[in-house]
């Protein structure tokens, strides 16, 4: 069998394994612009919303390649 999941049980709801993915990557995110704003490192960031997607697809590349493969 493959050991990719095509689906995600939850009780009787089944989820898209790209829900819980999205999902970590936004709280990921949050908790990282939380930290470069406490910092104050995002004041040399030019365009923070671009920044914003950037991370969140790097989270998504990082736990697609090393937990949840998509």
């Amino acid at each position: 069998m493959n050991s990719v999941p095509h689906e995600l049980a939850w009780g009787d709801v089944y989820l898209s394994p790209w829900v819980p993915v999205f999902s970590l990557a936004l709280i990921a995110t949050w908790v990282t612009i939380t930290l470069l704003n406490k910092a104050r490192l995002s004041r040399y960031i030019m365009f923070p919303s671009t920044t914003f997607i950037a991370l969140m697809m790097l989270y998504i590349l990082l736990m697609d390649a090393f937990w949840i493969k998509v």
